[in-house]
């Protein structure tokens, strides 16, 4: 029996499928929903979400931060960001990567921790998204 799957973010729905298999990045590492999967709710971090319609190759996104839902063959994805390799363009995210990357270092003397963790997390999902894109570009 196929997973229900649903992918959405603030100003879209990314995805609706049903699919046989879910592998994405997680708090504490690397998991996989697979149908009968135990229910749970756990944070997703940044990186490549992989999953498998019936009778298709895998087929890859790059996703942001967020929650993951799992309640017995629905599975739900909030997240800020769900993009194909297509919808990442290079040189936007190298412009803010190095935007963050700068204010992080002019600024670290006076920001404020939250100021901080904000531009760090910011670096962060911008090189995820940049390594998604090389990988899968390869």
């Amino acid at each position: 029996m196929p997973i229900q799957f649903k992918i959405i973010t603030p100003m879209r729905t990314a995805l609706e499928a049903e699919v046989t298999g879910i592998r994405l990045p997680a708090a504490k590492g690397e998991m996989e929903v697979l149908p009968g999967h135990a229910s749970l709710i756990t944070s997703v971090d940044n990186g490549e979400l992989t999953y498998t319609c019936p009778g298709q190759q895998p087929q890859s996104l790059f996703v942001g931060g967020g929650f993951l839902q799992v309640d017995k063959d629905d599975v739900l994805l909030v997240t800020d960001t769900a993009l194909t390799v297509d919808e990442i363009d290079t040189s936007s995210v190298e412009a803010a990567l190095a935007r963050a990357q700068a204010a992080f270092r002019d600024g670290a003397s006076v920001l404020d921790r939250e100021e901080q963790t904000k531009l760090e997390a910011a670096i962060a999902k911008q090189m995820a998204m940049l390594d998604f894109r090389k990988k899968r570009r390869l």
